[in-house]
């Protein structure tokens, strides 16, 4: 998954978890056995949305050199594993 994002003020408002819903759906109904996201370590709220809606961290990454430039300096790989029986 490349990306979801939600407007500013509308976050808090379970669009985030309906958004990655309508993401399993589609990889379910495609024969995707999992789903792969970063998340940087300046969305700490991201990684909880992901974390409640089933992701699990499997990798962390430094960058220092990137803080100053693009304003992250890491992040994490988060899978999230597709139930092929949930048909």
């Amino acid at each position: 998954m490349d990306g979801i994002t939600v407007l500013s003020g509308y976050r808090g408002r379970g669009i985030g978890g309906v958004l990655l819903d309508k993401v399993k759906e589609y990889a379910l109904q495609n024969g995707f056995r999992s789903i792969r996201l970063d998340v940087i370590d300046t969305n700490p709220r991201a990684k909880v949305l992901y974390e409640r809606n089933g992701f699990k961290a499997v990798k962390r990454e430094e960058f220092p050199y990137l803080k100053k430039v693009l304003g992250f300096g890491g992040s994490e790989t988060m899978t999230f594993n597709i139930d092929v029986n949930a048909q």
